[in-house]
């Protein structure tokens, strides 16, 4: 019998949640923290991490031309979702940091101001056993931006946040 774990995922759902620094480890021990996220998106782009290089030809050697490696650039992360009635942590700092209110913090959280860390959870279709997590470190949100509002369209609000990151780290069936 094959070894399914070396096959692509038939279907999959994601979560994302965002931590303070001091309650990473907490969070990606916990898969029930994992599961009880705050914000829901509809999809996320921006996952993508690329190393510059710059071209070198040593003295001599005509014929070759190396490729040195930089520093490595970051996307940011962008998050989507359709415009719900309910109110979240998430949504919460992301708005108190754009607009730089550290009076809308909750008090769950001890500085709105301060930068987060972000996890992306990759899920099986059952919702059941985590497949992958993307873990955004030093994260903040840049923008936020709703989509044109028009009475002669059907159509849903969505809910565009942008998020900036250092760096971040990918962990393969974490559980």
């Amino acid at each position: 019998m094959s070894d399914l774990s070396i096959y692509p995922a038939l279907g999959y759902a994601f979560s994302v949640s965002a931590v303070n620094s001091d309650g990473l480890s907490s969070a990606l021990n916990s898969v029930a923290t994992a599961k009880n996220v705050d914000a829901e998106f509809q999809s996320i782009r921006g996952i993508k991490a690329r190393r510059e290089t710059v071209s070198y030809r040593a003295l001599g050697m005509n014929n070759y031309s190396f490729q040195l490696p930089k520093t490595t650039q970051y996307e940011d992360l962008v998050l989507e979702r359709g415009v719900v009635k309910s109110s979240s942590d998430f949504i919460n700092w992301c708005n108190s940091f754009i607009n730089m209110d550290a009076s809308e913090s909750d008090s769950s959280s001890n500085n709105a101001l301060s930068t987060k860390i972000i996890l992306v959870f990759l899920w099986d279709r059952n919702k059941m056993d985590p497949l992958m997590t993307w873990t955004f470190y030093n994260a903040y949100p840049k923008a936020i931006e709703y989509s044109g509002i028009s009475a002669k369209d059907s159509a849903f609000a969505v809910e565009t946040i942008t998020i900036a990151y250092s760096h971040f780290s990918t962990l393969h069936s974490p559980v």
